[in-house]
């Protein structure tokens, strides 16, 4: 989900395409996971899978980072980014209208009636997880701002701007939801320390100034798993703190990741991004990470048609995790062989 076309690398496509997969797998197994009550046997695993998924946006906000803030580009460069972005959304929102007005009104004259169409973009959306196209514009808007203070910023200036972020959105809060005394009051504001302004520095902090040592890819892999326990166990804590029935997930939080999952993100991030595998693998890594943008875009409504098509057989015949992955794995599989296709068209290939 970064900007289509920008300058490839086999540790970064290995991201986009995990990334990719981690959408789609965020978009089905919620669906398995509330079916569970906490603590049940399945729910664990489930449980774990959510987590791992949630990791999908941030490292995507990571890999922009690592590759926007390497470089400072014309304002111009910026917003002809901004309208790519937008004719993205406005071509895949249209492709959901027309699927909205095919299953419920049929195609004429709904299809027509770009009046409608132009509000739902602007106040609703048409997909819940097209979110991150509105937020990645806004990024782009700021990018131009962006680029000059990275590059005034040593790498210890970076550090030094990502740890706020980390502290300030995604620390404090968490600490003030188990103490309610620590809620910094409401007049406090501090705009410039939000958790994916810092995901977006950290990218470049990340892939500056270091080598991946064996101990540091060590380290990163413990700080992983340790990020996606602690997720497991406070979600658990919630669970029996809240009355049955209501919200016990407060970590899921997409507009402002708790820290435990920006760590986490970061650390998967590091192990990913240095990663130069073989001539082979590098090219299958480059197609799934140059679909992985076509892949959000359409896997929502994949994932819409395969419920019950597909997953609910499946979990007929399968244990609950088994048809799951299979049903993740297909709505991908087919996403990407439909981007791979379409990305052939010139006019769909500047999209996706």
């Amino acid at each position: 989900m970064t900007a289509p076309a920008l300058k490839r690398s086999p540790g970064f496509d290995a991201a986009r395409a995990l990334g990719a997969f981690l959408v789609v797998s965020n978009h089905t197994i919620s669906a398995l996971l509330k079916a569970y009550a906490p603590g049940e046997a399945q729910w664990w695993p489930a449980l774990l899978i959510y987590y791992v998924a949630k990791l999908a946006v941030p490292v995507y906000v990571l890999v922009s980072g690592a590759l926007l803030l390497r470089r400072v580009d014309d304002p111009r460069k910026a917003l002809w980014r901004v309208g790519r972005m937008a004719l993205s959304l406005l071509a895949a929102s249209y492709v959901y209208f027309l699927f909205d007005a095919w299953a419920r009104w049929g195609l004429w004259p709904r299809m027509a009636r770009l009046d409608v169409f132009v509000e739902l973009v602007w106040t609703q959306g048409f997909a819940d997880s097209f979110w991150y196209l509105y937020f990645y514009i806004g990024l782009m808007l700021m990018l131009p701002f962006l680029q000059r203070l990275a590059q005034r910023l040593s790498r210890r200036g970076l550090g030094c701007l990502t740890l706020a972020c980390l502290v300030v959105d995604g620390l404090w809060p968490m600490l003030a939801h188990y103490w309610p005394g620590l809620a910094l009051p409401d007049a406090f504001r501090t705009p410039l320390f939000t958790g994916y302004l810092g995901l977006f520095f950290a990218g470049r902090y990340l892939t500056t100034g270091h080598s991946p040592t064996r101990g540091r890819r060590a380290g990163a892999a413990a700080v992983l798993a340790a990020t996606l326990a602690l997720n497991v166990a406070l979600t658990w804590l919630e669970a029996g703190r809240v009355a049955p029935g209501e919200r016990y997930l407060f970590m899921d939080d997409r507009y402002a990741p708790s820290l435990t999952i920006m760590l986490g993100a970061m650390a998967l991030f590091s192990l990913l991004s240095p990663l130069r595998p073989g001539r082979v693998a590098s090219r299958i890594l480059g197609e799934l990470g140059a679909c992985s943008f076509g892949v959000y875009l359409l896997q929502e409504l994949f994932i819409l048609q395969t419920r019950e098509r597909l997953f609910a057989p499946l979990r007929a015949s399968m244990p609950d995790l088994a048809a799951w992955l299979v049903w993740a794995a297909a709505v991908y599989a087919l996403a990407v062989a439909i981007v791979f296709v379409t990305r052939r068209l010139p006019v769909a290939r500047r999209l996706l």
